[in-house]
């Protein structure tokens, strides 16, 4: 589940890294709202499925992180 979640995240963060150079002011306001709900998500994990957020959460749920490092 693991191996999922991060084949997961690595193709948001790909898709997110097409925004890095985005103009100032449209990357101010780019983004979802504090408890807005997150876009759907999908990738193919290393087994070669198709994965999505609802494949991965589980019955207590899925935690999904993003930490964005300083130098980024």
């Amino acid at each position: 589940m693991l191996k999922r979640a991060l084949a997961i995240l690595t193709s948001a963060l790909m898709t997110l890294a097409q925004f890095a150079h985005a103009e100032s002011d449209y990357a101010a306001t780019w983004g979802p709202s504090v408890g807005a709900q997150i876009p759907m998500l999908s990738g193919i994990d290393q087994d070669g499925k198709h994965q999505d957020l609802s494949s991965l959460t589980g019955t207590k749920g899925l935690l999904f992180v993003f930490n964005r490092s300083v130098d980024w």
